[in-house]
């Protein structure tokens, strides 16, 4: 069964593709409690409306290692893990957060084409 992993670390989120078929790409580092974690993913919250903030929210979850009778305490140390989502970008989404059990990270997602917003290279 699966569960929220520990702690997100790191949080990147961006927009690909082109302005006719945008992705949004969602890209996570997290900490799981003990090693030999199983099929670490991003699921997406599904939404009925869209999230009044303009928030897609995930869950960073991944299936815990069957219990090891022996009680290894090695086995108990926090463990690095990576997911990664890609999917279709809704025209209301301006952001992404992912929860973990102790914690969530938020990221804003920028259009690369919008010629409104001024590079911040050219503004020096």
């Amino acid at each position: 069964m699966s569960e929220l992993v520990r702690e997100i670390v790191e949080l990147n989120a961006g927009i690909d593709g082109d302005e006719d078929s945008p992705l949004l790409v969602v890209e996570v580092e997290g900490l799981a409690p003990t090693a030999g974690w199983t099929s670490v993913r991003l699921e997406p919250h599904v939404y009925i409306t869209p999230p009044e903030d303009g928030v897609q929210d995930f869950d960073l979850v991944g299936d815990r290692p069957p219990h090891d009778a022996s009680g290894d305490a090695a086995a108990d140390a926090l463990t690095e893990v990576e997911a990664a989502w890609e999917g279709p970008l809704e025209d209301w989404c301006i952001g992404v957060r992912v929860h973990a059990v102790d914690n969530m990270l938020e990221d804003e997602v920028f259009e690369p084409w919008d010629e409104d917003g001024e590079d911040e290279s050219e503004a020096a």
